[in-house]
């Protein structure tokens, strides 16, 4: 059964793999993801609950998976842990959230699992920090109601956690991108998150497949996946970050944990799992699935001695720092701050 955590903060024992259900949806204009049908998704929620994956995360901005998912989980939703987020990202301008947006966005979520309650609501992405308190009061009515247990963040970056703690919050979490390519969390962001006792939920922890292995040049990797700030913008028509990128030092760091994997007998990607959740007890990694038989690789993680934990960290290094702070890998100025 796979390995399990109970969240700081919180009655809440979650799988340290979570299932990301973005491709629970029947949108055809996602860019890093096709669509699969319900029956296609159910399956794979059939084998997560079979291997002992609890640990769901939707989103209202998943075009139709928040249904999907309450749909697989009809008659079992006792043996499961489900998130889900609210907000649209409209840049570093974005007005504060109202508690009428906020209670809004809780009943559109409860009316399209079908459910009474949701285990964490995530606050999707940061909104203008001049005033977090009208939010923060909305979602601690909303836990005093029971119609959320917890509340979460998603890419909040350093100001934006000391501004909703400062109004008196208490997210139990922050979803954030991070893996053995994009550490820019690293610097800032989990320190942060370890002294406020929130926990890190890591999505894009294979980084959209370059850590698998498969990709082995940049004319490999489909071009949707090539839009953000590991690659230079003209890699892609999509980017649209203006930076540089660090295609050498990926290319590079990806050759060195190929060796490092070869040498201790471990898989890629099970490698990449494996050091994110070594990085904190209470980290975990949010991994898509395509078919049942993907979601049990991806489930798979292994007790890497430390040594190894030190050469992979040391492999990206030089990404490391040729990244720096920016913690929004699309787009540019950054926005999460």
């Amino acid at each position: 059964m796979a390995a399990r955590v109970t969240l700081p903060g919180t009655n809440l024992e979650v799988s340290r793999i979570c299932l990301g259900c973005w491709q629970f949806n029947d949108s055809k204009a996602n860019i890093n993801w096709q669509s699969q049908t319900p029956e296609e998704s159910r399956a794979i929620v059939d084998k997560c609950l079979e291997l002992g994956v609890n640990f769901f995360d939707t989103a209202e901005g998943y075009a139709g998976s928040e249904g999907v998912l309450g749909k697989c989980l009809q008659g079992r939703r006792e043996n499961a842990v489900v998130a889900t987020k609210f907000g649209f990202r409209e840049g570093p301008n974005t007005p504060p959230y109202t508690a009428e947006q906020i209670d809004a966005a809780v009943q559109k979520s409860l009316n399209n699992m079908q459910i009474n309650y949701i285990d964490i609501m995530q606050v999707h992405f940061p909104s203008f920090l001049a005033d977090m308190k009208e939010s923060v009061a909305e979602l601690e009515r909303q836990v005093a109601k029971g119609t959320i247990k917890y509340y979460g963040v998603s890419n909040f970056g350093p100001k934006n956690i000391k501004a909703i703690f400062e109004a008196g919050g208490k997210p139990i979490s922050n979803q954030m991108g991070y893996n053995l390519l994009w550490r820019s969390a690293e610097y800032d962001v989990l320190p942060l998150c370890k002294q406020n006792g929130m926990s890190l939920l890591a999505y894009s922890p294979l980084q959209q497949g370059l850590l698998s292995g498969r990709f082995k040049t940049l004319e490999e990797i489909p071009e949707g996946r090539r839009r953000g700030k590991l690659f230079k913008p003209e890699s892609c028509q999509l980017g649209r970050h203006g930076t540089p990128g660090a295609e050498k030092e990926v290319f590079e760091g990806l050759d060195k944990i190929r060796d490092i994997c070869k040498r201790a007998n471990v898989p890629m990607a099970k490698a990449a799992l494996s050091w994110i959740l070594k990085q904190d007890k209470s980290c975990v990694a949010i991994v898509g699935a395509r078919t049942p038989e993907q979601m049990v690789e991806n489930s798979q993680f292994v007790d890497l001695p430390d040594s190894v934990v030190k050469e992979l960290t040391a492999a990206t290094e030089p990404v490391k720092a040729k990244i720096g702070r920016a913690l929004d890998q699309w787009v540019h100025p950054d926005r999460c701050e």
